[in-house]
C-alpha cells in the first residue's frame, strides 16, 4: 500500500455506525468497529473452512459459510 493512502474511508464508517447505532461516534472508535469486523470476517471463514474440510468439500463454498455464520456470530456478540 502506498504511503499516505488509507486503509478504508473513515468518514464513511463513522456515517454508516452512526446510521445505525443513533450514537455520535468517538475518536477512535471507527477503527475499532472495523478491526473487530476484520477479525469476525477471519473468524468465519477459518470456520468454514473446517467445516467444509470436515464435511469432505474439495474448497469453500456458500453452504459452508451459511453453517457456521450462527455460531460465529453468537461468538462475537457482545
Amino acid at each position: 500500500m502506498a504511503l499516505g493512502k488509507k486503509a478504508y474511508p473513515k468518514a464513511t464508517v463513522k456515517r454508516i455506525i452512526k446510521a445505525h447505532s443513533g450514537l455520535n461516534v468517538k475518536k477512535n472508535a471507527d477503527v475499532t468497529v472495523f478491526l473487530d469486523y476484520a477479525l469476525f470476517m477471519e473468524t468465519l471463514v477459518k470456520e468454514a473452512a473446517i467445516y467444509a474440510k470436515q464435511s469432505g468439500e474439495r474448497g469453500l463454498t456458500a453452504r459452508s459459510v451459511k453453517k457456521v455464520t450462527r455460531d460465529t456470530l453468537a461468538k462475537f456478540k457482545g
